[in-house]
Parts: structure tokens; C-alpha cells; sequence
């Protein structure tokens, strides 16, 4: 063995010494398939908790958009008498900033909408002598009913204002087949108070919503 040849030789031992000290860096396709699974697992429960967590984020703000509207139809109640029949609320209430602004569409003097876009109604009966505070929406907004138990729920805070609470759906168009439960003040009807609403009750009144229409009425007698 000449010297060229020798120092060839111990060149190509010490590489391969050195490259069987040094551990496999590769990944098997099985290991990042693995990986993949993992993080399609992770992201799957991150959409589903996002999901749920803007839902409740929705429905607190459809509550806190309930009790403003709510605390203003109280203290400006009085106005109602001086309405003619059938006189549109909201451009009255707009002007004395008494409905929250995100609630108000421009040009649309019969409805405001909460935070699903509910189209919700202030107006006067036709003889002047009652108030509605009316939803209408479809169970395909509301699959789970939860925004429909969420507005009966907010409502109940205000029984001692509220003279009659009903639900609707098409099989009940007529208003008197509807569901109806009474205020405080109301002389009868002791066993279906609004205050006396409960999980299960507003559960089933819910379920009457078909993938049609479903309505909510509050009702003041003036």
C-alpha cells in the first residue's frame, strides 16, 4: 500500500466512523401522518371552542341588547299614549338615543335587529291600546333554539312590566292559539305567570318553532 493509498483508506474509515456516530435525523411516513392527525385533532377542537365561545359571546350581547331596549320602552312608556295608532316607535326612540346605535338600520323606521340580525318590532296595536315587542326568526337561524330560550329568558326580567308573553310558530298564526303566559299584573291565570317560566317550559315553547317562522311577543296593554 503506497502512501496516497493509505491516507485514502483512513479518510474513508473515519467518515464512515463518523457517520455511524450520528443518529438518524428522518422522519417514517408513518410518524408524520402521525403528526398530521394530531394537529388536524387540535384544530378541530380549536374551531369547535371557538364555535361555542362566540355563540355565548352572542348571546350575552343579545341579552344586554334586550335590556337596553327593555329599560327604555319603561322610562319613555308614557310616549305610547300620545302615538298615533300604528305610529312607527323607532324613529321616535332614535331621536332621544334611547335604542343602542349597532341595533338601528338606516332607513328602516319598523324594525331593529340584535346581534343575529333578529328583526325585532316596536309598534302599536291598530286601536292604539296595546304595544308589541315582537321577534321573528326561523329555526333554521336557530336550530338549537338557543337564541329563542335567550330572548324568553331576558324577557322574564321584566314580568312585572310585560302584560302578556306568547310564541308562535305557522302552525299557530292566529293570535289566539298561541302560547301565552301573563305578567304580574295580570288578575288571572295564576298558574302561567312569565315569572314562573322555567328551562323545560321555555324548552318546549321553543320546539313549537318550525323551519318556517317563528314569533315572540311581548305585549303592554296601555
Amino acid at each position: 500500500m503506497n502512501l496516497f493509498d493509505f491516507f485514502s483508506f483512513s479518510s474513508l474509515a473515519h467518515n464512515e466512523r463518523k457517520q455511524a456516530d450520528v443518529p438518524l435525523c428522518g422522519r417514517s411516513m408513518v410518524e408524520m401522518l402521525g403528526v398530521l392527525a394530531i394537529i388536524g385533532v387540535l384544530s378541530v377542537g380549536a374551531i369547535s371552542g371557538y364555535s361555542k365561545a362566540m355563540m355565548k359571546y352572542k348571546l350575552n350581547k343579545q341579552t344586554e341588547q334586550i335590556n337596553q331596549v327593555m329599560m327604555a320602552l319603561v322610562e319613555h312608556k308614557s310616549i305610547f299614549t300620545t302615538l298615533a295608532a300604528s305610529e312607527s316607535i323607532v324613529p321616535i326612540f332614535n331621536k332621544l338615543n334611547a335604542l343602542p346605535p349597532e341595533m338601528i338600520k338606516q332607513n328602516d323606521n319598523y324594525f331593529i335587529y340584535d346581534v343575529f340580525n333578529t328583526p325585532i318590532q316596536l309598534a302599536l296595536s291598530s286601536d292604539g291600546n296595546k304595544f308589541y315587542f315582537s321577534f321573528s326568526f326561523t329555526e333554521q337561524n336557530d336550530p338549537n333554539h338557543d337564541i329563542c330560550r335567550n330572548i324568553l329568558e331576558s324577557l322574564k326580567g321584566y314580568a312585572a312590566e310585560i302584560s302578556a308573553l306568547g310564541v308562535n310558530s305557522t302552525t299557530a298564526e292566529d293570535m289566539n292559539q298561541q302560547e301565552w303566559w301573563y305578567g304580574d299584573g295580570d288578575s288571572g291565570h295564576e298558574d302561567k305567570r312569565i315569572h314562573q317560566l322555567n328551562v323545560s317550559t321555555m324548552h318546549s315553547l321553543c320546539e313549537q318553532c318550525d323551519k318556517n317562522f317563528c314569533g315572540i311577543y311581548a305585549i303592554w296593554y296601555l
